[in-house]
């Protein structure tokens, strides 16, 4: 992404309050510190899984749903919400293709639920952005939306401007609760979110990486630049390669980034080199595995109901 370009789109995002081009808020708040357990103690079996291998975790997706993955667009300061509520669509469709449960695509996940569950429901935040693990807390705790009718209420489209002010109401959190997520973890460093990909589990990646020239060299990767306090989803590691680095999904539409890819990356995706993962996730600790949700089962049988 050019300077002109990254111009135009932060004045399309009036929420920014940008101070520079160089620092730039798109909804994750720093400074919140997990103190759970992180994954290379609570996944010990795990350990160097990913090392020397290739995963890219839009292929199940991409099997379960027949389609392309396709870039989430915020228009408001929830890139929290985006990244936490695509990390679920991706392990729902990991443990349908996996065989690991019975469970049926149904549609995305509501990342106006999460904006607004991550801040009004399990916090009194009546300000904008979030960290990571209010949005996978709340996901935890209360459970997962989609985007469907609950009437009366309608979660359909995606409506920041309502769901930034509003509280989740009990109705719909009742039915939240039975689609929690029921595991997620810290990741503090590249080999902890290189192994957790590698085993099938999306990772909520926050920092303050900017990449306001979002080219991708001719190996698919872009060197960060600026500073954004932002959150990805983690999506794929390449180990095997001998420059190991992580892809990224974004939430600025499919049209963000430009240039060649590699292992067939969603548009709107860059490649990342493990340094910098690795600094992120060590230095702020507030990136997560999502590893197992209970989503939609199928029926043990078919049934017609008269």
């Amino acid at each position: 992404m050019q300077r002109r370009d990254f111009l135009k789109m932060s004045a399309s995002m009036p929420f920014l309050g940008l101070a520079t081009q160089e620092q730039s808020s798109f909804g994750w708040l720093p400074g919140h510190y997990s103190k759970r357990s992180p994954f290379r103690d609570v996944a010990t079996h795990l350990s160097r899984f990913g090392e020397g291998k290739v995963a890219c975790l839009w292929k199940p997706w991409e099997q379960v749903t027949g389609r392309e993955w396709l870039a989430h667009h915020q228009k408001g300061p929830d890139c929290v919400a985006h990244a936490a509520g695509g990390g679920m669509d991706l392990l729902t469709t990991i443990q349908i293709a996996w065989g690991e449960k019975a469970e049926k695509w149904i549609a995305k996940s509501s990342t106006d639920a999460i904006y607004s569950g991550g801040r009004l429901v399990t916090h009194s935040r009546l300000g904008a952005g979030m960290p990571g693990e209010w949005a996978v807390h709340y996901l935890k705790t209360y459970g997962n939306l989609l985007r469907q009718p609950y009437p009366p209420y309608d979660l359909t489209s995606y409506d920041i401007e309502k769901w930034s002010k509003t509280k989740l109401p009990n109705i719909l959190l009742s039915i939240a609760r039975k689609h929690p997520l029921i595991a997620y973890t810290p990741v503090l460093s590249w080999q902890e979110f290189r192994d957790a990909i590698a085993a099938g589990y999306p990772v909520l990646f926050t920092g303050k990486l900017g990449f306001e020239n979002a080219k991708r060299d001719k190996e698919g990767f872009v060197k960060p630049k600026g500073s954004w306090n932002h959150a990805w989803l983690g999506a794929g590691i390449d180990d095997k390669n001998n420059r190991p680095g992580a892809c990224l999904l974004n939430s600025f539409s499919p049209r963000w980034a430009s240039g060649p890819k590699r292992h067939g990356q969603p548009d709107g995706s860059i490649w990342v080199d493990a340094r910098y993962i690795h600094q992120q996730c060590h230095k702020h600790k507030d990136s997560f595995a999502l590893s197992l949700y209970k989503g939609y089962p199928l029926p043990e049988k078919d049934y017609i109901l008269w």
